[in-house]
């Protein structure tokens, strides 16, 4: 019975053996095949989008056309990926359709008054550079075109990147320091790029980022969010949606060039609705949170919207792993 039972295990390691070695040859064929999709994409929108600023259009317009090529560049190369399965939460389109009458209710209301609207500011986790181009692909075209981002000064450096990121109107952050843990931005360097924001907001444009700052190492524990965005969303009384994304290293590692592995990515979005920043401290402020009782608005901010955003990862990583128990039972 033992030497039986011993040949049985040593076929199940061997077949284990065999489908691992499959998985990785597959993989690899994956992310070469999504590589090539992603790279000629890049290239037919980067000319594209030469080709249009031809054309007898403004700046912004220029921008918002810039923007739409490459949401449809993105989402060409993620079709061209089938082995990759995305799963919103199901009232993902829902939430979105909640946000934009949010939006036009307050935009209305506003022009009433004659004031200034508030803008919506977009917020997300970061663990990978799959969620750069998801968020693109995933939004809708109404919205996302309507956003600009921050970003590293440096990848404005980059071939082809740089022609898209230049056309579309992103913000260049510069560092003093760059070290892990150890960011320093350059203040004097950042007046110009603040002005540039200032003016995209005034202009009725809206904010997308990642509030931790930098790609995280540990995708189960959100990092502490960085006081910029907090103090800009404070200063501009925006309204706040959080979009967060599961398994995005799974399918893109953070220390890969090109992803494009097989897997499964969840998402959902929540905004902070119908609260606008200022509301929803006075809110905070009101609960009396001893450990906040001595802290600034933006500390306060950042302390719960990363909580807000540590919640909605917590869901889809339940799901996640209800799921995979399921297909071990039905394996068993």
């Amino acid at each position: 019975r033992n030497s039986a039972r011993v040949a049985v295990r040593g076929r199940r390691a061997g077949r284990a053996g065999g489908l691992a070695a499959m998985a990785g040859i597959g993989g690899t064929l994956a992310q070469g095949c999504y590589g090539m999709a992603l790279a000629v994409n890049m290239l037919w929108v980067a000319g594209a989008i030469k080709l249009t600023s031809f054309l007898p259009l403004g700046t912004l317009q220029h921008q918002q056309l810039s923007l739409f090529l490459l949401q449809t560049c993105w989402r060409i190369a993620l079709l061209f990926a089938p082995w990759i399965r995305f799963q919103p939460d199901e009232d993902y389109l829902d939430q979105w359709t909640l946000i934009v009458n949010m939006m036009a209710e307050h935009q209305a209301e506003a022009r009433e008054k004659g004031q200034r609207p508030s803008p919506l500011f977009v917020i997300a986790n970061h663990t990978s550079f799959l969620d750069t181009i998801l968020g693109v692909a995933k939004f809708p075209t109404q919205i996302i075109t309507k956003c600009r981002t921050y970003m590293d000064h440096h990848l404005f450096k980059l071939p082809v990147l740089a022609t898209i990121c230049r056309a579309i109107g992103h913000f260049p952050v510069y560092f003093k320091s760059d070290g892990e843990g150890h960011f320093q931005v350059d203040l004097e360097r950042m007046k110009d790029t603040e002005k540039k924001v200032d003016a995209h907001l005034a202009n009725g444009g809206w904010i997308c980022f990642f509030p931790e700052g930098t790609m995280n190492k540990n995708p189960d524990k959100l990092l502490p969010f960085r006081y910029g965005g907090m103090k800009k969303a404070i200063q501009e009384d925006a309204r706040i949606a959080i979009m967060v994304f599961h398994n995005n290293p799974g399918v893109w590692p953070r220390k890969c060039l090109i992803g494009g592995f097989p897997g499964k990515v969840r998402y959902n979005l929540k905004p902070l609705a119908p609260f606008s920043v200022k509301e929803f401290l006075a809110m905070a402020r009101a609960e009396g949170a001893p450990e906040e009782k001595d802290m600034k608005d933006h500390e306060i901010l950042a302390r719960r919207l990363q909580e807000l955003m540590q919640a909605q990862y917590d869901s889809l990583a339940k799901d996640a792993e209800k799921e995979a128990r399921g297909k071990d039972k039905k394996r068993d």
